[in-house]
């Protein structure tokens, strides 16, 4: 058999030498064994070399310039502001409540009053309109049963102090015709000297008989005047508390209908009924002295707000605000800072915002303190509604004309604050003289001139890369 011979084409030059064929030798053939063992040594080289480039330093690719953002220095107004959230409410508004029973102790005490009729969510009441009647049968009932006792006692009363008057009368009577016999019997006992003994010792007895009848009987007037004075302002008590006890009754009759005292918005309140809470209706029934029903003037609104105690230093009575509802995102409307609290209030870690216009005495975060505020919204506007979650911008610093850069342009070193500005395509540290800072900006009081083109953020190699201006 011939051997074979492997001839590439394209290897073979033209008029050239023809190379000589080269004979394949057959594969050589190693023992299992000997296999096994090479692949042994492999996966250990394999592991070590692994191991070693793990253990190794890795290399990072040169990094390229980095590029900072410009901004052109420019004058203008400066503002810095204080955020603080709250809820609109009214300034001016009625609890309306229901009637505490000034008669329920007369009645077994008071029990829950049934709602007859209630004014409409949502309209418009004016001062002294009725919004809410209660049942009133029972009362008007109570009140029928004691205008008839008080007839009655004031009927007793009469007649006993009429007999009190006759019986005094009467008194004075045998007193004055004691009074009238001892004078006589006096009279009498002057002419005993023309009269024998026996008669003489029997007119001076009758005398002294009628003065002491006299006696007795002016003791008996003055202690039975005293005793019917006690007797008629008795009956005059038992009248007084009839009548007081009808007053009580009519005016709680009165209270059966509730008036409102201010002109407004009526808002339902909502109430607790077993595992849910819904808003008051007619047919239901609440508890003397309960809130059920708010009356809310709009034409003077303002937001309920808290802010951070060291906050609270920079804020005065009247300061100017800007106040946005989340209801409405794009509408803002002026406002005034017209109360601010006296004392700070703890409130929760998240911290909290009338009433839960701050948080709970047990919770955690009783650490955070916050101080009350109260914005005037000094517009009228239909959608100013009570209970909106709203935000107030307060004022707290403002200049006109300054000069004006990102508060990121500024930097921190040794001897104060610099900022960098562009030379060509480099960049020169230059100190700066900080004035009024706010969350975004700062004000430039010295060392930058408007015009001038610096970094928008701190540079640490002068021959960093710039791009836009900002």
């Amino acid at each position: 058999m011939q051997p074979v011979v492997n001839v590439r084409k394209e290897s073979i030059p033209e008029n050239g030498p023809v190379p000589v064929p080269v004979r394949s030798a057959p594969d050589p053939k190693l023992p299992r064994s000997s296999v096994i063992v090479l692949a042994l040594l492999g996966a250990a080289l394999g592991l070590g070399i692994y191991q070693a480039l793990d253990g190794a330093p890795e290399r990072t690719a040169p990094a390229q310039a980095a590029e900072v953002a410009l901004h052109q220095v420019q004058r203008g107004r400066f503002e810095s502001r204080l955020r603080a959230g709250g809820t609109v409410g009214a300034v001016n508004f009625a609890m309306i409540r229901a009637p505490r029973m000034r008669g329920g102790r007369d009645r077994g005490g008071g029990g829950s009053l049934t709602i007859e009729s209630l004014a409409e969510p949502g309209t418009i009441v004016e001062q002294g309109e009725v919004v809410a009647s209660f049942e009133a049968r029972r009362t008007a009932d109570i009140m029928d049963d004691y205008e008839s006792r008080l007839a009655q006692t004031k009927r007793r009363t009469a007649s006993n102090k009429a007999s009190l008057m006759i019986s005094s009368e009467t008194l004075r009577q045998n007193l004055l015709e004691a009074e009238s016999d001892a004078r006589k019997a006096a009279l009498d006992l002057q002419t005993a000297e023309v009269k024998s003994q026996i008669q003489a010792e029997i007119l001076a007895l009758q005398t002294d008989q009628h003065r002491a009848t006299a006696k007795q009987l002016a003791q008996e007037v003055q202690l039975t005047a005293i005793a019917d004075e006690a007797y008629t302002r008795s009956l005059d008590i038992d009248v007084e508390k009839d009548q007081r006890r009808l007053d009580r009754t009519a005016s709680d009759l009165e209270k059966m209908n509730l008036r409102t005292p201010v002109s407004g918005l009526v808002v339902i309140e909502s109430m607790f009924r077993r595992d849910s809470t819904s808003q008051t209706s007619a047919g239901d029934q609440v508890n003397p002295g309960s809130y059920f029903m708010r009356i809310v003037d709009l034409s003077k609104m303002a937001v309920f707000a808290s802010i951070n105690q060291a906050d609270a230093q920079l804020v005065e009575i009247g300061t100017p605000a800007e106040i946005r509802l989340d209801a409405y995102p794009g509408a803002v409307f002026e406002g005034r800072v017209s109360s601010i609290g006296a004392v700070a209030a703890a409130v929760g870690s998240s911290g909290g915002g009338r009433g839960g216009r701050g948080g709970s005495r047990s919770s955690g975060g009783q650490w955070v303190k916050q101080v009350s505020v109260e914005i005037e919204i000094l517009v009228e506007d239909d959608r100013i509604k009570p209970d909106l979650s709203a935000s107030a911008d307060i004022l707290i610093a403002a200049a006109d004309d300054a000069v004006v850069v990102p508060r990121a342009a500024v930097g921190n070193v040794a001897d104060g604050q610099v900022v960098w500005v562009r030379q060509g395509e480099r960049f020169e540290q230059r100190p700066v003289e900080i004035g009024m800072q706010s969350d975004t900006e700062v004000t430039v009081l010295s060392g930058l001139s408007a015009g001038e083109v610096i970094a928008a953020q701190r540079v640490s190699d002068p021959a960093i890369a710039v791009v836009a201006l900002r």
